[in-house]
C-alpha cells in the first residue's frame, strides 16, 4: 500500500528542474508529517477503543489494558519526535511533558507500590483473622477457628504474602512474568498454555533467596523433628483466595504428601499455578487482574484421613431453607472436590440436627495416602461401596461445628473436613459460601404435559440453576478443551475444576461423576452456568445426542432446542462493571482522554498546559499543520489556490504528476488537476449541492450549546482557528486531506495506480457540535454507507475509521468519491440524529445522492481518462 512517503520519495528520486536543497528539506518534511498523521490517527483510534472499553461489558485483563496504555502512548511519542524533526529545538520541551504524564499514568495502574515488608513466615499458633493481609483467607480462616473456637485444625505454618514479593522482586520473576502474560493472548485457550508452560519454566528457574529459603527449612524442621514419615500439604491460600466474591475454587494448585525437603520445590509449583491457562480464564471473567496476584501458602500436617468431605452450612441452590448439607467419601476427600467421585450426602436440618434427607452413593474407589506420601485410588469391597462412609454420631458432630463456624462469621460456609484414623474431625478449610435466592418455581405441570416426550433424563439434582440449550459435546482430554465450541453444552465423566476454563464459553455443564459441594460446581453457581453434576450413566446417554435443553427447574435434560420463555434466562453474569481490571482503566484514562487544549489561539495552546495524550496529539497536530505549510518553506511556499469561477478556500501542493504545467505560480483551476484520485474526491464533495444545516431542533440546539459549555473552542465567537486553509497533497494517483468543516475534524487519503496490492482509501472522520449521543449515532450512520460500498468500519464511541484497500483503480476512485460526498454533506446533521425519522430520511437521501454521484463521476471520469 502506497503512501505520502512513497509519493514524495519518487520526487526525490526525480527531482524536477534541479530542485534545491529547500526541496529535499520539504520531502523529509512530509515524510515527518506522514509518520505524525499515520501515528495521530491510531493514537486517537485507541483511545476511543479504551473509553469505549471502560463502560462495556466486555472481557479484557489488564495486560490488554497495559497493552492499550503503551500503544497510545508509542504513538503519541511519535508524534512528539516527528514534530521536533520538522522544525529541531523548537519542540523539544514537549518530551518532558510527554514522559512525566506517562510516569502518572504508570503510578496510576501501579497496584503494587509501597507495599510493606512484613514476616516471611506465621506459624498457625499466630495466625488468625488479622492475619489476612499476610496469609490469605484460607489460612487465616483456620487460625481464627483455632484460636477463638478451639476447633482441630493441622498444625503448620504460612509462607506469607511478603515472602512471595520478596520472592518475586529479587529474582526478578515480577518483569518477566509481565512480559510474557503481555505477549499472549488472553483469550486464546492454546495461547493460555504456552503461558502457563513458559511461567512454569521461569519460577523453576528462578533463584530462591537465601533469607527465604532458611525461613521456610527452618519452620518445616520445628514442625517435622522427631516425627517419623512426616508429611505436609503444601497448599495456595492466595490473598482474594476463597473470597465471596471470587473463591477460586479448584484454580490454584495444593501438592499433597510433601515431605519437608521438598517444600521449596513445591512452594515453586503453587505460585506457578496462579498462571495456569485454567486461572487466567477465572481472572478474565471475574476481570481480576493477574498484576494483583499475591499467593500466600499454607504448609499444613498432612492427616491420614480415613473420611473426608465438604459441608454447607445453607443450601447453595436456594430450594432448600434452614438446613446443613454435608458430603462425605471415604479416604481423602479430594475425590470429592476435584469432581471424580459420588459422594454420600446428608441434609440437615439446622435447628433441631435430625436428617431430612440422605443419598448413599456407590462408590467405586477411595483416595488412601500410599507409602510414598502420594495419594492413589483404592478399590472399595463390594460391601463397602454402599455403606455410609461416615457414622451418625461423626455427622452429629459435623453438624455441630459447621454451625459454630457458621456461627462466628456470621455468614454461610463451605468447610472441607476430614476424619483421622484415631477419630478425630480436623477442618481443613472454610469460607464465605454464596447462596442463590429462594426461586419461584416455573410451573411444572404445563411444562411437563407439553415436553415429556422429549425428556431424554428427569429428576436430574441441579448443581447450579439455569436453562440452556445447545449442542452437546464431549471433554476428557487437552485437545477437546482446545476444540470446545462458543454455546455448546459440556460433557464429562468427571468435574474435573480446570474444566472451568470453559464454563464462560458453553451454556451448560453436565457431568457424570463429582458432587454438588465440588470446586467446579461452585464456578459454575459463580459464573450461573446451569449444571447437573453426579448424574449416573448420563455419559453414554448423551453422547452423540446432539442439540439438548437443560432445564433445571423441572430437573430434566431434553431432546432438541425447547424455548419457554418462563425459564430461557440468560444466566450468564453480567461482567463487573467496577472489577479491578475496568477499575485500573478508569484510573489510567483521565491522563489519556480528556482533551483541554481546544483553541490553537489561545495563549493557553502550548505544550505546558498538555495534561494528556490527547492533548499533546491535539497541539503536535496542530503545529505540525503549520510547520507542514508555513509560507517561507519550500515547496509549500508554491502551494497554490484553487480556483473555479470564484476563488475557492482550497490550497494545493502537488508533489509531481497532479497538475498540467499550465498553471500559473499562485492558482490553479480545477481543469489543470491530473490527480484521479483528487478528481474523485472533489467530485464527491462537489456534485451535489449541500443543502445547507438541517431545521434545528430545540434539543438539538441545546445540545449544541451544552457541549460548547464543556468545550470552549465551539463557544460562538471564540476564536477557534477552524476557518484556516485546507490543503489538498496530490500526485498523479494520490490525493490527501485534512479538513474542518464546522465541528467536524476529517481526513481522507487515497492511492489509485494500475497495480491493485498498492491501492487505498482511508478515511477519518470526528467530532461535533451536537451532544456524545447524537455523535455516535451520526457516526453509525455514515458507517452503514460506507461499509455498502465495501469499506471495512470501526466505529469507537462518535469516532469512525475506515478503509478500503487492495482493490482495482476505479473501486479506490468510487471509494474517495463517496469520502467526498459524506464529507460534505454529513455536516452539523448530529443536531437531529435523536429524531428516528431524520435519522431514516438522512439515509435514503444519502444513499440515493452518492448513487447519482457515483453515476456521474463513471461519465466524468471516462471524460477526463480520454482527455489524459
Amino acid at each position: 500500500m502506497r503512501s505520502i512517503f512513497e509519493v514524495i520519495s519518487r520526487v526525490v528520486r526525480n527531482p524536477s528542474n534541479g530542485k534545491d536543497d529547500g526541496s529535499k528539506h520539504f520531502i523529509a518534511r512530509c515524510e515527518n508529517f506522514r509518520l505524525l498523521l499515520a501515528a495521530n490517527s491510531k493514537a486517537l483510534e485507541i483511545m476511543a477503543e479504551m473509553t469505549e472499553e471502560a463502560d462495556s461489558s466486555g472481557l479484557f485483563g489488564m495486560s490488554h489494558v497495559k497493552s492499550q496504555s503503551l500503544k497510545a502512548s508509542a504513538n503519541v511519542r511519535q508524534m512528539v519526535e516527528r514534530l521536533c524533526r520538522m522544525n529541531p529545538g523548537k519542540y523539544d520541551i514537549l518530551k518532558d511533558i510527554f514522559n512525566n504524564i506517562v510516569m502518572k499514568m504508570d503510578k496510576a495502574s501501579d497496584c503494587r507500590a509501597g507495599q510493606a515488608q512484613g514476616p516471611l513466615i506465621l506459624t498457625m499458633d499466630e495466625i488468625n483473622a488479622d492475619s489476612i493481609s499476610e496469609t490469605g483467607s484460607k489460612m487465616a480462616m483456620l487460625g481464627e477457628i483455632s484460636s477463638k473456637l478451639g476447633i482441630r485444625v493441622p498444625e503448620g505454618f504460612s509462607i506469607t504474602a511478603s515472602a512471595f514479593s520478596f520472592f518475586m522482586e529479587n529474582s526478578g520473576l515480577d518483569d518477566e512474568i509481565d512480559r510474557l502474560i503481555q505477549i499472549a493472548d488472553g483469550n486464546d485457550l492454546n495461547d493460555l498454555y504456552t503461558l502457563e508452560e513458559n511461567i512454569k519454566h521461569a519460577i523453576d528457574l528462578a533463584a530462591m533467596p537465601p533469607e527465604l529459603e532458611e525461613a521456610i527449612d527452618s519452620s518445616s524442621s520445628n514442625f517435622s523433628e522427631g516425627r517419623h514419615d512426616f508429611r505436609l500439604a503444601v497448599r495456595s491460600s492466595a490473598l482474594g483466595e476463597d473470597s465471596g466474591e471470587a473463591s477460586f475454587a479448584g484454580q490454584f494448585l495444593s501438592v499433597l504428601g510433601v515431605y519437608p525437603e521438598n517444600i521449596t520445590d513445591s512452594y515453586r509449583s503453587v505460585i506457578a499455578s496462579m498462571y495456569s491457562a485454567t486461572a487466567m480464564t477465572y481472572l478474565l471473567n471475574k476481570g481480576l487482574r493477574e498484576d494483583e496476584l499475591v499467593m500466600c501458602v499454607g504448609c499444613l500436617e498432612m492427616i491420614d484421613a480415613v473420611a473426608g468431605g465438604v459441608i454447607y452450612t445453607r443450601d447453595p441452590m436456594g430450594i432448600h431453607e434452614n438446613v446443613l448439607i454435608i458430603s462425605g467419601v471415604p479416604g481423602h476427600p479430594s475425590s470429592i472436590v476435584d469432581g471424580s467421585a459420588l459422594a454420600d450426602t446428608w441434609i440437615m436440618d439446622r435447628t433441631d440436627l435430625t436428617i431430612r434427607d440422605v443419598f448413599i452413593a456407590d462408590k467405586e474407589w477411595q483416595s488412601l495416602s500410599s507409602a510414598k506420601g502420594e495419594l492413589t485410588k483404592v478399590k472399595m469391597s463390594e460391601c463397602g461401596r454402599i455403606a455410609p462412609s461416615i457414622s451418625y454420631s461423626i455427622i452429629i458432630e459435623l453438624t455441630e461445628i459447621a454451625l459454630r463456624i457458621d456461627d462466628h462469621f456470621n455468614c454461610p460456609q463451605d468447610i472441607e473436613w476430614v476424619k483421622s484414623k484415631d477419630g478425630r474431625i480436623y477442618i481443613l478449610q472454610c469460607r464465605p459460601l454464596s447462596v442463590a435466592e429462594s426461586l419461584a418455581q416455573v410451573s411444572r405441570i404445563s411444562e411437563e404435559d407439553e415436553h415429556e416426550s422429549l425428556a431424554i433424563l428427569s429428576d436430574c439434582i441441579p448443581a447450579s440453576h439455569g436453562f440452556a440449550c445447545g449442542e452437546v459435546v464431549m471433554v476428557e482430554t487437552d485437545e477437546d478443551m482446545l476444540n470446545f465450541p462458543d454455546g455448546a453444552i459440556l460433557l464429562t465423566h468427571n468435574a474435573k475444576p480446570r474444566l472451568a476454563a470453559l464454563l464462560p464459553r458453553a451454556s451448560a455443564l453436565i457431568s457424570e461423576h463429582g458432587s454438588a459441594t465440588g470446586h467446579l460446581a461452585n464456578v459454575a453457581r459463580e459464573f450461573r452456568i446451569p449444571a447437573f453434576i453426579g448424574i449416573a450413566g448420563v455419559v453414554d446417554k448423551l453422547a452423540g445426542a446432539g442439540v439438548v435443553t437443560v432445564n433445571t427447574a423441572t430437573g430434566k435434560i431434553y431432546r432438541g432446542c425447547i424455548e419457554d420463555k418462563r425459564t430461557a434466562q440468560d444466566h450468564k453474569p453480567i461482567p463487573a462493571q467496577n472489577n479491578s481490571v475496568v477499575t485500573a482503566l478508569r484510573n489510567i484514562l483521565p491522563f489519556i482522554v480528556p482533551l483541554s487544549l481546544t483553541d490553537p489561539d489561545s495563549p493557553e495552546f502550548a505544550p505546558e498546559n498538555c495534561v494528556s495524550l490527547h492533548d499533546i496529539t491535539r497541539f503536535c497536530h496542530e503545529k505540525a499543520v503549520a510547520e507542514m505549510f508555513r509560507d517561507n518553506v519550500a515547496p509549500a511556499a508554491n502551494a497554490k489556490r484553487l480556483k473555479d469561477e470564484n476563488l475557492l478556500q482550497y490550497w494545493l501542493i502537488d508533489l509531481g504528476g497532479g497538475t498540467s504545467s499550465s498553471a500559473d505560480d499562485k492558482y490553479i483551476n480545477l481543469s489543470d488537476i491530473r490527480s484521479n484520485a483528487m478528481k474523485a474526491l472533489w467530485i464527491g464533495m462537489t456534485h451535489i449541492k449541500w443543502d445547507g444545516p438541517p431545521p434545528v431542533q430545540i434539543s438539538g440546539l441545546m445540545s449544541v450549546i451544552a457541549e460548547a459549555a464543556c468545550n470552549p473552542a465551539l463557544a460562538p465567537g471564540m476564536s477557534n482557528n477552524m476557518g484556516d486553509r485546507n490543503y489538498f497533497i496530490i500526485s498523479r494517483n494520490y490525493c490527501n486531506l485534512q479538513s474542518r468543516f464546522g465541528f467536524h475534524f476529517c481526513t481522507v487519503e487515497g492511492y489509485a495506480g494500475e497495480d491493485p496490492d498498492e491501492n487505498y482509501a482511508f478515511f477519518q472522520f470526528t467530532g461535533g457540535g451536537a451532544d456524545k449521543s447524537r455523535r455516535m449515532i451520526r457516526s453509525w450512520l455514515i458507517a452503514g454507507i460506507l461499509e455498502k460500498y465495501g469499506f471495512i468500519v470501526d466505529v469507537k464511541e462518535d469516532s469512525l475509521f475506515a478503509r478500503i484497500e487492495g482493490v482495482a483503480e476505479e473501486v479506490v476512485e468510487r471509494a474517495l468519491a463517496v469520502a467526498g460526498y459524506l464529507l460534505v454533506h454529513t455536516r452539523q446533521i448530529d443536531m437531529v440524529m435523536s429524531d428516528p425519522e431524520a435519522y431514516r430520511n438522512y439515509q435514503v437521501k444519502f444513499e440515493q445522492d452518492i448513487k447519482a454521484v457515483l453515476s456521474s463521476y463513471s461519465i466524468l471520469s471516462s471524460e477526463y481518462r480520454r482527455a489524459l
